[in-house]
């Protein structure tokens, strides 16, 4: 048997979400651009807010976690085996999923007063 690798590795994932945090905002745009043209403006307008923010949001968190979560062999640090980096990390990622799910809240309320 041959040496074990990684079945995705990391700088394809970083390539990709490289992409998607380019490709997404442009996306966003381009929906927010058509729900000015549309009835729907408010629906189009959050959809294209969200998928604007989206891209370069989970590109930071991923560069964030990859910073946090990273080894070093000069001086030893490795930071999947520290607490206080798990931790750090559910502290961030619970604050901006809970500030994204009241800000998506918001905006769906918004838009679901608007249709009745």
């Amino acid at each position: 048997m041959g040496e074990a690798r990684e079945i995705i590795d990391a700088a394809v994932v970083d390539r990709y979400l490289q992409v998607a945090a380019v490709v997404l905002p442009a996306v966003g745009v381009l929906v927010v651009a058509v729900g000015a043209l549309a009835r729907r403006r408010l629906a189009h307008f959050a959809a294209g807010i969200g998928l604007v923010v989206a891209g370069p949001l989970v590109f930071g968190m991923w560069r964030l976690y990859c910073y946090l979560v990273r080894y070093d062999p000069r001086s030893g640090y490795f930071g999947l085996e520290k607490v206080k980096v798990l931790l750090l990390s559910v502290l961030i990622f619970a604050a901006v999923g809970g500030l994204l799910g009241v800000a998506a809240a918001q905006l769906t309320s918004r838009t679901k007063h608007r249709k009745a």
